[in-house]
Formats: C-alpha cells, sequence, structure tokens
C-alpha cells in the first residue's frame, strides 16, 4: 500500500493546476494535482498531460471521471471516500488499470488517520494520501 504525503515519509510538493501554464511550469518531480472548476476541463488538461507523458493525479466523483482519466494516462485518482474508492479500486483489478487508487486522509490530523491505514490496506485500497485539500 502507498502512503503518500505522510511527515514521517518524504513530503510531495504538491502543485494545484488549473492551467496547461501551471503544469507546463511545474518540475517532474512535484506531484500534479489537476484541480478544474468542471469536468471537461480537467479532461482537457489530462489530455494535455498525456500527449506530454506528464504524471498526473485528479479527483473523482462517478466511475466516467475514473474510466476516462484512466484513459488519458492519470497516474493517480484520487477520492475523499472509502465506499467510493473500493468500488473504483474493484473496476481497477478487473480492467487491471495502471492508475493506482488514493483515498485522501486530513493532513492536519495524520496521527489520527494513521490508525485507519490497517483497515484501509485491508479493504485493498492502492494508498492512501495525506493531504488537506
Amino acid at each position: 500500500m502507498l502512503i503518500l504525503n505522510h511527515p514521517l515519509i518524504t513530503p510531495l510538493k504538491i502543485i494545484y493546476a488549473d492551467s496547461k501554464e501551471t503544469i507546463t511550469h511545474s518540475l517532474s518531480r512535484d506531484f500534479l494535482l489537476l484541480c478544474c472548476k468542471d469536468f471537461q476541463e480537467t479532461l482537457n488538461l489530462a489530455q494535455f498531460c498525456s500527449q506530454n507523458n506528464l504524471d498526473y493525479a485528479a479527483f473523482i466523483t462517478s466511475i466516467k471521471e475514473a474510466l476516462f482519466l484512466v484513459n488519458l494516462n492519470a497516474r493517480f485518482l484520487l477520492c475523499v471516500n472509502l465506499e467510493f474508492a473500493q468500488k473504483v479500486q474493484k473496476l481497477a483489478e478487473s480492467y487491471l488499470f495502471d492508475t493506482k487508487i488514493l483515498l485522501c486522509l486530513k493532513e492536519n490530523d495524520w496521527k489520527n488517520q494513521e490508525d485507519k491505514l490497517e483497515y484501509i490496506a485491508l479493504c485493498g485500497i492502492d494508498g492512501v494520501i495525506f493531504a488537506d485539500f
């Protein structure tokens, strides 16, 4: 199970990208998170990242969004709800997604959130990311 952005593990420099300009000014070691006002804008940026072989992550709220982003080579799909993450994870296993499914955990409460890691791992989720989105 991946554990990203935990204080005891190398912290990430999360870049919130809502434009091609932000993406082009990011570094390859940055954690590029697409965060647009609507899903069509996210798809446009995802397509740009895919065409330029850039790793990126995006929040998802539906299976449809997950399927489009997987086909645009997203490296990570972020979920805020464990139940939804489990549904997406099941699809990821059935269709052998290269994309990893991450559950978001609150960074400012990481000590309490750590207690959930074992349960999340037993649920089969690819990983977690500690951040206050």
